[in-house]
């Protein structure tokens, strides 16, 4: 069965401090992180095409894999949009509405940084980036009461679909968080795909609400990216390797 894997991002900047630097990955390593994805085989490709594999069973390349980006930060726009324009590349970015225009006010002492603007949405939209809902607030939807959770992702796609007249039916939980109350209210919503931050390959029959993605790090190296998609997972180091065949080698022996 064929796999495809989904990477996830978040900031396309340099990082102000130690902590930022995991989520923060600067332009220049960015770059040559997707020129790499080229360079080792690996064919980027839309989360719209995915859906279509999903449902329809349209044709996937070999060593497909999707660029995705979460919550909406406006150096997304500044840094990462000419980067995907420039390499022909498509994407994703998963928008948390109500900070749009404003700061990542949801995370409480770490460096504050624009969002982006509807008006910067719209031109990338319009040169084929794609758009997902991330709540509105970007709340643990598994921690709030269930009326709020469900109007959090109806709400969200709702102005996306107002604002860019179009369809929205991708969606990524935010922290990860979820549970099978909230991916109903996904579903119901009439969302198709959902990610979640659960590494690992994908596959055609995998729940298309509960799609695993790689984090990649601001911080990863060529090394670290390369060893993330050829094990499918988020960790990495110089055991990793013997650590992943000996699991396996354990695994057959038990069988």
């Amino acid at each position: 069965m064929k796999r495809f894997l989904i990477l996830m991002y978040h900031m396309i900047r340099e990082p102000e401090d130690r902590n930022e630097a995991r989520y923060a990955c600067p332009p220049a390593r960015f770059r040559s992180h997707l020129e790499a994805l080229r360079r080792w085989g690996w064919q980027p490709v839309s989360l719209a095409q995915i859906r279509d594999h999903m449902y329809e069973g349209a044709a996937l390349p070999d060593k497909a894999v999707a660029i995705t980006l979460d919550d909406g930060f406006e150096d997304n726009y500044r840094n990462a949009f000419p980067i995907f324009q420039e390499l022909d590349i498509p994407a994703t970015i998963f928008l948390a509405t109500g900070h749009l225009g404003r700061t990542n006010a949801w995370m409480r002492d770490w460096p504050q940084h624009p969002m982006l603007t509807w008006e910067q949405i719209g031109e990338m939209h319009r040169h084929g980036m794609a758009f997902g809902g991330h709540t509105v607030s970007h709340c643990h939807l598994d921690q709030v009461p269930e009326t709020r959770a469900r109007e959090e992702i109806s709400a969200c796609k709702k102005t996306i679909e107002d604002r860019l007249g179009t369809d929205c039916d991708l969606f990524a939980y935010p922290y990860g968080h979820f549970n099978a109350t909230t991916v109903d209210f996904v579903r119901r919503a009439g969302y198709r795909l959902a990610c979640s931050t659960r590494s690992g390959f994908n596959h055609r029959d995998r729940d298309p609400f509960i799609l695993h993605r790689i984090e990649v790090r601001g911080d990863d190296p060529l090394w670290k990216l390369k060893q993330k998609l050829t094990f499918g997972t988020n960790e990495s180091g110089l055991t990793l390797p013997l650590r992943y065949y000996a699991g396996r080698l354990s695994a057959r022996l038990r069988a």
